[in-house]
Parts: structure tokens; sequence; C-alpha cells
């Protein structure tokens, strides 16, 4: 495309060196066809002397050394990032060899309220480059014209759930509040603190610790730009979510009261992870069923199914044939780090290990099945090959075959694939980072069957990015409406339990489900999560979870 008839877009940046966020969000604008990076405005940094200047008189003597403290936890759980291998990695962008123009601005800034004010002689600079768009990549309330430079305004990322934390620092207050998950919006911007128009927003697992949290956040959440890019280009205009007025607290750094329970509470949790590993503790995954059709309350009365020496059970299906229950598993074997698909036979109240009836080089789990012209087709696991690939039972149950590849070149979990309104769905968890899969739910089709390489991606993939609400736990048909089941997360803990949900709508344009009830494994005793439901009329499996060294 001709450069002329591109969107033209700037940032507003410190300098020309942009790394971690930054360096890799522009990138991705770099690498967007449909724009063009055309401007780029450089507010100016002030010297080191003024700097602490400016520190000295803001902030009291405690106040300098909470932030000092505060930056030594930061140092340090850098290095023990580095250490563990858990530190991401950045694109680093150097602006120096862009041929983009450059203004140099001179903000009027109040660094007491973090206010910048440009002069007019600025904001008629930027104006004359007749600009589509401005992206912002650093920190400061923006005042006044500037909001006004661009056809389209000024963007910017805040990662925090603007719901409940508005400010500062990044990442932090989640781990510190022990939140499930960490959220994040872009935002139109306004004269208010995290409080613009909002574009898009999403959030991801919370991780242990404030700067891996803070990483993991940046880096799940730049995925999603050029999505909203693309919306944009659509018609050249944001849409905009529909959100209450924002009367959440504004967060600022810790202060010492709140990084001392901060340290003690982050490392006791670390350190009481890594003793436990170090003691031979593991999650243990068990099944248990119960022939009915599912009711929560019928919990208590479920009968565990004994999992075989160092492996466990978990991800159940069920199928019923001929008043025989069959079960389909996860077979992890705790020795060998690997999972397997594996069934077991329930006749007249009596269980039968058939055993292994699939088995690859990689590790295999969630074993979906589906029938289509009376053919049983397995949909399991398997994002270590990159591919959503289904297998065809010759023999059932016990003897399955590499069938299809139906998706290449994807990183995907827990797969489910089932027919509505003669067109066939498949629901999956994805995440092209490959960092974690409870995030995001993506959804594709085909009109012409499930057996086919030519599924359509659906226009508003991912359809979900909420790691409360993403993750599948299962589908269940009444024999007239799909119930898609969800998992739970807790801090730090996957599968605590799952939410059933109704599938109100889905078609090419559009996705909607309705929660219909939660499920938690509290009925259970001695069980610490569950994260997945299989049910027809007559019998019910889940599986269930607890941490031990007795395996």
């Amino acid at each position: 495309m001709d450069n002329s008839k591109k969107h033209r877009i700037a940032i507003l940046v410190k300098n020309l060196e942009q790394k971690n966020f930054n360096g890799e969000l522009i990138q991705n604008l770099l690498d967007n066809k449909d724009v063009v990076l055309d401007t780029i405005i450089i507010n100016p940094q002030q010297d080191n002397l003024h700097k602490i200047f400016y520190i000295f008189k803001k902030y009291s003597l405690k106040r300098i050394f909470e932030k000092t403290l505060f930056k030594i936890v930061a140092f340090f759980e850098t290095l023990f990032s580095i250490l563990l291998r858990k530190n991401l990695n950045f694109t680093n962008t150097d602006l120096k060899n862009l041929k983009a123009k450059r203004i140099y601005v001179k903000p009027e800034i109040d660094f007491f309220k973090n206010i910048f004010r440009y002069s007019d002689e600025d904001i008629k600079k930027i104006r004359d480059r007749n600009l589509d768009l401005i992206i912002r990549l650093e920190s400061g309330i923006l005042k006044g014209e500037i909001l006004k430079s661009a056809k389209k305004g000024i963007i910017s990322f805040h990662h925090g759930d603007n719901k409940f934390y508005r400010g500062l620092p990044p990442g932090f207050w989640e781990v510190y509040n022990n939140d499930s998950s960490t959220g994040f919006v872009v935002q139109k911007l306004n004269e208010k603190l995290d409080d613009g128009e909002i574009i898009f927003k999403g959030n991801t697992i919370t991780q242990p610790y404030y700067i891996l949290n803070q990483q993991f956040v940046y880096k799940q959440s730049i995925k999603y730009f050029n999505k909203i890019l693309n919306n944009y280009l659509k018609d050249g205009n944001f849409k905009f979510l529909i959100s209450d007025e924002n009367k959440s607290k504004i967060f600022k750094e810790p202060n010492l009261k709140e990084l001392l329970i901060y340290i003690s509470k982050t490392y006791y949790f670390i350190f009481k992870k890594i003793l436990m590993r170090s003691l031979g503790y593991k999650e243990i995954w068990n099944i248990c069923f119960k022939r009915e059709k599912f009711k929560k309350e019928g919990l208590k009365d479920y009968e565990t199914i004994n999992n075989p020496q160092n492996r466990f059970f978990a991800d159940p299906f069920v199928v019923s044939i001929q008043n025989t229950i069959y079960i389909f598993v996860e077979d992890y074997d705790l020795l060998k780090k690997k999972g397997q698909i594996s069934c077991i036979q329930i006749m007249d109240d009596k269980e039968k290990f058939i055993g292994q009836v699939l088995n690859e080089d990689f590790h295999l789990s969630f074993p979906y099945i589906f029938k289509f012209k009376e053919n049983f087709f397995m949909c399991p696991e398997t994002k270590e090959k990159n591919e959503i690939r289904i297998y065809k039972c010759d023999r059932f149950p016990d003897q399955w075959s590499y069938f299809k590849t139906l998706i290449k070149n994807i990183n995907a979990v827990d797969t489910v694939i089932f027919e509505k309104n003669n067109i066939w769905w498949m629901l999956t968890n994805t995440d092209k980072n490959n960092l974690e899969f409870s995030s995001e739910l993506s959804i594709f089709y085909s009109i012409n069957g499930p057996l086919t390489e030519n599924w359509i991606t659906h226009k508003k993939n991912p359809i979900i990015v909420d790691a409360n609400k993403a993750r599948n736990a299962g589908l269940i048909f009444d024999g007239k409406n799909h119930f898609r089941l969800n998992q739970k997360i807790g801090f730090n803990n996957y599968g605590t339990g799952f939410e059933i949900n109704i599938i109100d709508e889905i078609n090419d344009r559009d996705y909607k489900e309705t929660l219909c009830e939660i499920v938690s494994p509290k009925l259970l005793k001695g069980y610490k999560g569950t994260h997945h439901l299989s049910s027809i009329d007559t019998f019910s499996v889940i599986d269930v979870k607890k941490f031990s060294n007795k395996y």
C-alpha cells in the first residue's frame, strides 16, 4: 500500500532507545503493513541532578527510603527471574535508524502531580503532521490540546484492571492482594488518570511475585495491539466498551508497612512452594463419578477411582454404549512427566482399567470425543506438536489412529468440537506466546464438516480474554442446548473450580454465553480443586486434585 494512503501514527516517548514493553510494541507497529510510523514525539529527559533535586523537594526522607527499598526489591526479583530462567525476552527497538519525523517538545511539567502541558508551538508542530493517531509510551497525565492534536486522539496501555487498580506500579498490587488475575486496558486518554474511554480490556494469570507479574502482563498484553489496530482500520474509528464511572482508588508505590507485608507474604509463599516440592509434594489429580446426571449437590456421594502408582488420571470424558460406561482420561506419568490417553470401563458397578488406548512421543491430555457419520473421533491436546489434530477409532474403545491435522502451526489446548445450526464449531484455548493457556478462548468454524483442514478463524478472535473465564473444562449437550464449562483459578492455584455456561449464541459474527452454575470442590472432602466435568443423562464424572507426596 502507498504510504500516503496508510494511517499516520505517532509515538510519544522519552528517548530513541525503546526496550521491554515499549520496544516490542513499536516493533509490532512497524510490522503492521496498513499503518506508517510517521512521527516520533520526544519528551525531554531531566538530567540526574534535576531528578535528585525534585525527589528531595517532592518527598520526605521516609518516602525516599521507601521508594529506594522498593527499587531494591525490584532489582532482587529481576535477578531471581534470571536465575530461575523465568525472565521474558522482549524486542528492543532503536528508533535512530527510522526515517520517521522527530519532534522534540518541551512540556511544562508539574512534577508533584506528574502533569504534562504543551505549548501552542509544540501543538502546532504535531498538528502539522496531520496524524491519525498518537500512541503514548510513557507515564504522566497529559492535559490540554495535546489530547486533540491527532484526529483520533491519543491511546495508551494501562496495566491493571481500571475497575480496581488505577495508578502505579503495574503488576504489584495484584500480587500483594493475591488476585488470581492481572488486568490491562487500552484506553483513549482524557485529562484524568487512568480514566479514559476503554477500547480493549483483558486479563491474564497473576504470577507469584511482582517483577515476573509485571513482565508477564506486559508480554501478554502486547499481542492484542494489532487486533486493536486492525479493528480501528476497518472504518477508521474505535469502538469503545461500555463502562461505569470510574471511582476506584488511585494506587501508588507501597509504603514501608505495605512493602514489608508484601515481602513476608510473597517470599514465604515462594519458600513454602520450593520446600513442598523438595519434600516430594505434587499436584495429584483423581477422577470421581456417580451414576446420575450432574447435580453439584450430589458431589459428596461421588466414588473415587484409584490412580495407578506414580500416575494420575484427569480430564475425563464419558461415552455410553449399550449400558456400558467408558471413561477416557489423561493418564499422566509422574516419572516421565508425560501424558497418554487411557480408558476405564464401568459396567454393573465394577471398574475395569482397559489401559492405554493412545500414546505418542509427545504429551497428550484432554481426550475430547465426538461422533461423525457413525465413527468416533478424538481431539486430544497435542500442543507439543503445534497442531490441533484428530484420531479415528479403529476399534472401540482401545484402538485409535492418527487421522488428520485440522489446524497447523498453532499453540492451542483443550479443544472441543461440536455441530450447531449445521455448522461445526471449534472452541480452543490459544496463546501465540506459548506462555499460558487459561486467558484466551478462540473460535474456528467449518461449513464442510469437522474432518476438514479448512477451518475459518472467527473475526472476533480471541473471543474471550479473561483468565477466570476462557479455559475450557468440558462440553455438555443435553439434547437441546450446548453448555461450555470453564475453569476457575486462584492465586497461583490452577483448577480451583469450574463454571457451567449455556451457549446462547454462536455464529460467524458473535459469541454469547450465560453463566448457569459455579462448582467448587468443597463438597468433596480432602480435595483442593476441580477443573473438569463430563456428564450424560445417566452418568457424571469430574476430576479433583490434592497435594500429596504419596503417589
